[in-house]
Protein backbone atom coordinates (compact mmCIF):
# COMPACT_ATOMS: atom_id res chain seq x y z
CA UNK A 1 0.00 0.00 0.00
CA UNK A 2 2.93 2.19 0.90
CA UNK A 3 4.48 1.65 -2.03
CA UNK A 4 0.94 2.66 -4.05
CA UNK A 5 0.94 6.18 -2.50
CA UNK A 6 4.61 6.73 -3.43
CA UNK A 7 4.28 5.72 -6.67
CA UNK A 8 1.03 8.04 -6.85
CA UNK A 9 3.08 11.28 -5.39
CA UNK A 10 6.07 10.77 -7.28
CA UNK A 11 3.80 10.47 -10.57
CA UNK A 12 2.13 13.61 -9.69
CA UNK A 13 5.45 15.75 -8.79
CA UNK A 14 6.50 15.03 -12.42
CA UNK A 15 3.48 15.24 -13.95
CA UNK A 16 3.21 18.96 -12.54
CA UNK A 17 6.96 19.75 -13.16
CA UNK A 18 6.13 18.47 -17.16
CA UNK A 19 3.64 20.81 -17.61
CA UNK A 20 5.32 23.78 -15.85
CA UNK A 21 7.98 23.28 -18.13
CA UNK A 22 5.62 23.43 -21.22
CA UNK A 23 4.10 26.68 -20.16
CA UNK A 24 5.61 29.98 -21.80
CA UNK A 25 7.79 32.24 -19.85
CA UNK A 26 6.15 35.95 -19.89
CA UNK A 27 7.85 37.93 -22.37
CA UNK A 28 9.67 40.70 -20.53
CA UNK A 29 7.92 44.84 -20.08
CA UNK A 30 9.88 47.10 -22.60
CA UNK A 31 9.16 50.46 -22.25
CA UNK A 32 8.55 52.47 -25.50
CA UNK A 33 11.46 54.66 -26.17
CA UNK A 34 10.80 58.29 -25.64
CA UNK A 35 9.87 60.45 -28.52
CA UNK A 36 12.39 61.89 -30.78
CA UNK A 37 10.93 65.16 -32.92
CA UNK A 38 12.01 64.37 -36.57
CA UNK A 39 14.79 66.75 -37.34
CA UNK A 40 13.97 70.20 -38.96
CA UNK A 41 15.15 71.07 -42.09
CA UNK A 42 17.71 73.34 -42.58
CA UNK A 43 16.86 76.96 -43.55
CA UNK A 44 18.20 77.55 -46.95
CA UNK A 45 21.25 80.81 -46.61
CA UNK A 46 21.14 83.82 -48.69
CA UNK A 47 24.24 85.91 -49.55
CA UNK A 48 23.99 88.93 -51.73
CA UNK A 49 28.33 89.12 -52.06
CA UNK A 50 29.27 88.82 -56.01
CA UNK A 51 29.08 90.40 -59.58
CA UNK A 52 25.43 90.35 -61.46
CA UNK A 53 24.16 90.55 -64.50
CA UNK A 54 20.38 91.31 -65.47
CA UNK A 55 17.84 92.69 -67.29
CA UNK A 56 15.00 94.86 -66.55
CA UNK A 57 11.90 96.44 -68.11
CA UNK A 58 9.30 98.99 -67.33
CA UNK A 59 7.51 102.46 -67.79
CA UNK A 60 8.65 106.13 -67.37
CA UNK A 61 7.25 109.75 -67.45
CA UNK A 62 9.81 113.00 -67.94
CA UNK A 63 8.89 116.81 -68.13
CA UNK A 64 10.36 119.21 -69.78
CA UNK A 65 9.53 122.86 -68.58
CA UNK A 66 10.50 125.81 -71.38
CA UNK A 67 11.25 129.37 -70.65
CA UNK A 68 10.88 131.21 -73.99
CA UNK A 69 12.70 134.48 -74.31
CA UNK A 70 13.96 136.69 -77.62
CA UNK A 71 16.36 139.48 -76.95
CA UNK A 72 16.58 138.89 -73.49
CA UNK A 73 12.41 139.13 -72.91
CA UNK A 74 10.87 136.03 -71.64
CA UNK A 75 7.63 135.64 -73.09
CA UNK A 76 6.02 132.44 -72.25
CA UNK A 77 6.01 129.22 -70.71
CA UNK A 78 5.44 125.81 -71.34
CA UNK A 79 5.20 122.49 -70.21
CA UNK A 80 5.80 118.85 -72.30
CA UNK A 81 5.25 115.70 -70.57
CA UNK A 82 6.89 112.66 -72.37
CA UNK A 83 5.41 108.84 -71.72
CA UNK A 84 6.76 105.40 -72.75
CA UNK A 85 8.50 102.14 -72.56
CA UNK A 86 11.58 101.23 -71.29
CA UNK A 87 14.05 98.55 -71.27
CA UNK A 88 17.68 97.75 -70.71
CA UNK A 89 20.41 95.71 -69.23
CA UNK A 90 22.45 96.20 -66.03
CA UNK A 91 25.36 95.21 -64.24
CA UNK A 92 27.31 95.30 -60.73
CA UNK A 93 28.79 94.09 -57.33
CA UNK A 94 27.08 94.04 -53.68
CA UNK A 95 29.49 93.19 -50.84
CA UNK A 96 27.39 91.64 -47.81
CA UNK A 97 28.08 92.19 -43.91
CA UNK A 98 25.82 90.82 -41.37
CA UNK A 99 22.32 92.80 -42.73
CA UNK A 100 24.17 95.16 -44.59
CA UNK A 101 24.63 95.19 -48.14
CA UNK A 102 27.09 97.96 -50.14
CA UNK A 103 26.67 98.12 -53.92
CA UNK A 104 27.69 99.73 -57.30
CA UNK A 105 25.56 99.15 -60.35
CA UNK A 106 25.62 100.56 -63.81
CA UNK A 107 22.73 100.28 -66.23
CA UNK A 108 21.52 101.46 -69.69
CA UNK A 109 18.39 102.01 -71.07
CA UNK A 110 16.49 101.80 -74.40
CA UNK A 111 13.50 104.42 -74.33
CA UNK A 112 10.01 105.13 -75.98
CA UNK A 113 9.29 108.35 -73.73
CA UNK A 114 8.30 111.18 -76.27
CA UNK A 115 5.44 114.10 -76.16
CA UNK A 116 4.55 117.27 -77.93
CA UNK A 117 2.96 120.62 -77.72
CA UNK A 118 2.39 124.01 -79.53
CA UNK A 119 4.15 126.67 -77.83
CA UNK A 120 2.82 130.01 -76.75
CA UNK A 121 2.99 132.41 -79.38
CA UNK A 122 6.05 135.39 -79.92
CA UNK A 123 4.16 138.74 -79.26
CA UNK A 124 4.88 141.06 -82.24
CA UNK A 125 6.71 143.67 -79.77
CA UNK A 126 8.55 141.32 -78.44
CA UNK A 127 9.69 139.19 -81.93
CA UNK A 128 8.83 142.29 -84.46
CA UNK A 129 6.61 139.66 -85.49
CA UNK A 130 4.06 137.00 -84.43
CA UNK A 131 5.59 133.96 -84.44
CA UNK A 132 4.24 130.55 -83.27
CA UNK A 133 6.21 126.77 -82.93
CA UNK A 134 5.44 123.18 -82.66
CA UNK A 135 7.44 120.60 -81.42
CA UNK A 136 7.88 117.00 -80.60
CA UNK A 137 10.67 115.92 -78.02
CA UNK A 138 11.84 112.11 -77.31
CA UNK A 139 14.44 110.16 -74.88
CA UNK A 140 15.36 107.50 -76.94
CA UNK A 141 17.77 106.38 -74.36
CA UNK A 142 19.54 107.30 -70.61
CA UNK A 143 21.71 105.10 -68.30
CA UNK A 144 23.02 105.43 -64.94
CA UNK A 145 25.97 104.73 -62.44
CA UNK A 146 24.59 104.47 -58.67
CA UNK A 147 25.91 103.68 -55.11
CA UNK A 148 23.35 100.89 -53.70
CA UNK A 149 22.75 100.63 -49.65
CA UNK A 150 21.05 97.50 -48.49
CA UNK A 151 19.60 95.27 -45.34
CA UNK A 152 19.17 92.35 -46.43
CA UNK A 153 17.28 89.95 -44.37
CA UNK A 154 15.95 85.98 -44.93
CA UNK A 155 16.20 86.35 -49.02
CA UNK A 156 15.03 89.67 -49.25
CA UNK A 157 16.73 92.88 -49.64
CA UNK A 158 15.67 97.01 -49.14
CA UNK A 159 17.84 99.16 -50.79
CA UNK A 160 18.34 102.88 -51.45
CA UNK A 161 20.44 103.91 -54.17
CA UNK A 162 21.55 107.23 -56.00
CA UNK A 163 24.52 108.61 -58.13
CA UNK A 164 24.93 109.84 -61.85
CA UNK A 165 22.64 109.92 -64.71
CA UNK A 166 22.78 111.20 -68.63
CA UNK A 167 20.10 110.75 -71.65
CA UNK A 168 19.92 112.74 -74.72
CA UNK A 169 17.33 114.43 -75.43
CA UNK A 170 15.86 114.96 -78.96
CA UNK A 171 13.86 117.85 -80.55
CA UNK A 172 12.08 118.33 -83.62
CA UNK A 173 10.78 121.80 -83.92
CA UNK A 174 8.81 123.93 -86.46
CA UNK A 175 8.40 127.56 -86.50
CA UNK A 176 5.73 129.56 -88.43
CA UNK A 177 6.13 133.96 -88.76
CA UNK A 178 3.20 134.66 -91.56
CA UNK A 179 3.49 133.41 -94.92
CA UNK A 180 7.73 131.65 -93.39
CA UNK A 181 7.52 128.25 -92.22
CA UNK A 182 11.18 126.72 -90.84
CA UNK A 183 12.06 123.05 -89.28
CA UNK A 184 15.05 123.03 -87.19
CA UNK A 185 16.25 119.53 -84.84
CA UNK A 186 18.55 119.29 -82.34
CA UNK A 187 20.26 116.36 -79.83
CA UNK A 188 21.06 117.39 -76.28
CA UNK A 189 23.13 115.37 -74.32
CA UNK A 190 22.24 116.10 -70.70
CA UNK A 191 23.98 114.92 -67.55
CA UNK A 192 22.47 114.71 -63.47
CA UNK A 193 21.70 113.20 -60.99
CA UNK A 194 19.18 110.27 -59.67
CA UNK A 195 17.96 108.89 -56.78
CA UNK A 196 15.38 105.92 -55.77
CA UNK A 197 15.20 102.57 -54.22
CA UNK A 198 13.82 99.55 -54.64
CA UNK A 199 13.46 95.59 -53.36
CA UNK A 200 14.94 92.41 -54.23
CA UNK A 201 14.36 88.76 -53.82
CA UNK A 202 16.10 85.80 -54.21
CA UNK A 203 14.59 83.25 -55.97
CA UNK A 204 17.71 80.56 -55.28
CA UNK A 205 21.61 80.97 -54.93
CA UNK A 206 22.05 82.12 -58.44
CA UNK A 207 18.52 84.39 -59.50
CA UNK A 208 16.90 87.25 -58.12
CA UNK A 209 14.12 89.74 -58.69
CA UNK A 210 13.34 93.22 -58.08
CA UNK A 211 10.76 96.55 -58.25
CA UNK A 212 12.62 99.58 -58.36
CA UNK A 213 11.79 103.22 -58.49
CA UNK A 214 14.20 105.88 -60.01
CA UNK A 215 13.72 109.79 -60.08
CA UNK A 216 16.55 111.90 -62.37
CA UNK A 217 17.01 115.26 -62.89
CA UNK A 218 19.04 116.65 -65.27
CA UNK A 219 18.92 120.03 -64.65
CA UNK A 220 18.39 123.15 -66.62
CA UNK A 221 19.84 124.39 -70.39
CA UNK A 222 19.65 126.81 -72.85
CA UNK A 223 18.77 125.92 -76.56
CA UNK A 224 18.46 128.58 -79.01
CA UNK A 225 16.96 128.42 -82.29
CA UNK A 226 17.75 130.30 -84.94
CA UNK A 227 15.18 130.61 -87.99
CA UNK A 228 16.05 131.85 -91.11
CA UNK A 229 14.00 134.80 -91.64
CA UNK A 230 12.90 134.69 -87.73
CA UNK A 231 13.91 136.47 -84.58
CA UNK A 232 15.96 134.00 -82.69
CA UNK A 233 14.58 132.37 -79.53
CA UNK A 234 16.12 130.77 -76.70
CA UNK A 235 14.15 128.24 -75.16
CA UNK A 236 15.78 127.28 -70.88
CA UNK A 237 14.46 123.74 -70.90
CA UNK A 238 14.39 122.05 -67.45
CA UNK A 239 14.32 118.21 -67.61
CA UNK A 240 13.49 115.67 -65.28
CA UNK A 241 12.24 111.85 -65.63
CA UNK A 242 10.95 108.93 -63.09
CA UNK A 243 10.98 105.32 -63.64
CA UNK A 244 9.41 102.31 -62.40
CA UNK A 245 11.04 98.98 -63.61
CA UNK A 246 10.83 95.10 -62.68
CA UNK A 247 13.71 92.83 -63.45
CA UNK A 248 15.84 90.14 -62.91
CA UNK A 249 19.49 89.60 -61.76
CA UNK A 250 21.70 86.43 -62.66
CA UNK A 251 24.86 86.34 -59.57
CA UNK A 252 28.06 84.60 -60.29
Amino acid sequence: MRRILLAVVLFSICTDAALAAKRKRPVPYVPPPEYVAPPMPMRPVYNWTGFYVGANVGGGWSTTKSDFSAGGVTFANATNSLTGVIGGGQIGYNWQNGPSVIGVEADFQASSLKGSLSAPTCPVPTCAVATSATYSQKLPWFGTVRGRLGYAQDGWMAYVTGGYAYTRLNTDATATAGATTVSVSGNDFRSGWTLGGGMEVMLDRNWSAKVEYLYMDFGSRNVTWAFTGLPTITDRIRLNENVVRAGVNYKF
